[in-house]
């Protein structure tokens, strides 16, 4: 086998490789997204609990515009409980998935290594052990792939919590 059959052997790989680096730098950017939004709302929440908790000890009779306003509280603290343990399920979908990426890259690699290795020493079942490598790495992404797709279908879920409540409130 000479150099050129290969790296063109070894090129397999790194398309893969480089496909699914490109696919994680998306799930990266949604995951960082989602940090940040369950962060902020998280600042919220902790917010809204101390402006409850201080509005009901000092002035337990308040005319009824501040009554409309601690209610207006109140029901956005229940849609951030809602909202925050969906986002939370989210998030854990997120990280599986990048993680599966990234072990992706790390069986791709190694199938790179393992069909370098069989050319250099002509073992004959690195070429198996190559192959089956890189069908594992398919198959990881593949599951990648899938996290993605179960986490993108779910989260509509808050989005329209939030609005349809928010309309009901007005009405």
């Amino acid at each position: 086998m000479n150099i050129q059959n290969v790296i063109s052997l070894i090129l397999a790989p790194v398309v893969m490789i480089s496909s699914c680096t490109l696919f994680m730098n998306g799930l990266l950017q949604r995951y960082d997204s989602l940090s940040a939004r369950l962060r902020a709302m998280h600042i919220e929440h902790m917010e809204l609990i101390h402006l409850i908790q201080k509005e009901n000890s000092e002035n337990p009779s308040d005319p009824r515009e501040i009554n409309a306003l601690r209610d207006l509280n109140r029901e956005r603290l229940k849609e951030l409980e809602f909202e925050m343990p969906h986002l939370l399920t989210r998030h854990k979908l997120q990280w599986n998935a990048i993680l599966a990426a990234e072990i992706t890259i790390g069986v791709l690699v190694l199938s790179m290594f393992e069909i370098g290795f069989h050319a250099i020493t002509r073992i004959s079942w690195l070429e198996m052990a190559a192959m089956f490598t890189l069908m594992l790495g398919a198959l990881i992404f593949l599951t990648c792939i899938m996290i993605t797709a179960f986490e993108f279908a779910a989260s509509p879920k808050s989005i329209v919590f939030e609005v349809q409540h928010g309309l009901k409130l007005s009405k």
